[in-house]
């Protein structure tokens, strides 16, 4: 019998955590974060090593793939809102792909880290499927990338629509890009619960372009 324990306690705790929104001191807490907490303190509690738990639920990691390639159908609907604003989105493109590769490595030089631990977090910005094969293509550790990247996300999550605000931000195609751009997937959920639809789209071609040029500089350069 196929052990699926892991699969099924991670679900169950998922949706509680979505559920817990609708308390006052939870709801502004991601229900990815809330659950992963959760999870923690279950196999510490539990005595059960990671290892165990990753083996019955690895079907969420084989899911992850499809899952993000399902965020482009948004695209086909708004090629018009694209091709508007190419020139915003090409630029942009660039200069997040370079800023979040280059203050990383620049960072991790001046804090004298470990190549390994330098190469794991360089992909951070870009979602969890690309960043672990980068990882694993540039000599970092895949676990630490894909823990870094979520981190980020839910950061880019929390904060990123806040920080934009703060800054007086408020197109959507700018909001869209900045926040695909530097949270991914996570952050792109946080403009569909806005319901912002310009930025939902913006967001998810900006995590997909952002994952293919962070993929190139990264084999190309290291």
């Amino acid at each position: 019998m196929v052990n699926l324990w892991g699969f099924i306690t991670t679900f169950i705790i998922y949706e509680l955590s979505k559920k817990s929104r609708k308390f006052k001191y939870l709801k502004k807490i991601p229900p990815l974060m809330l659950s992963g907490i959760i999870l923690i303190i279950i196999l510490k509690i539990f005595h059960i090593d990671y290892q165990s738990y990753n083996e019955s639920a690895c079907i969420y990691t084989l899911l992850l793939g499809p899952a993000t390639i399902s965020l482009a159908f948004p695209l086909v609907e708004n090629l018009s809102l694209l091709k508007k604003n190419k020139r915003a989105v090409y630029f942009g493109f660039i200069v997040a792909t370079l800023t979040a590769i280059t203050t990383t490595f620049i960072l991790g030089k001046l804090m004298h880290s470990d190549w390994n631990i330098i190469t794991s977090l360089i992909p951070k910005s870009v979602t969890t499927p690309i960043a672990v094969e980068i990882s694993k293509a540039i000599g970092g550790i895949p676990e630490l990338t894909a823990c870094i990247v979520v981190v980020t996300g839910i950061y880019g999550a929390l904060f990123g629509h806040k920080i934009l605000k703060w800054f007086h931000i408020k197109s959507d195609v700018a909001i869209g890009l900045s926040i695909g751009a530097s949270s991914h997937v996570m952050g792109t959920s946080s403009c569909i619960e806005k319901k912002k639809d310009k930025q939902v789209v913006m967001a998810t071609l900006a995590l997909i372009i952002i994952g293919i040029l962070t993929t190139i500089i990264c084999i190309c350069a290291f």
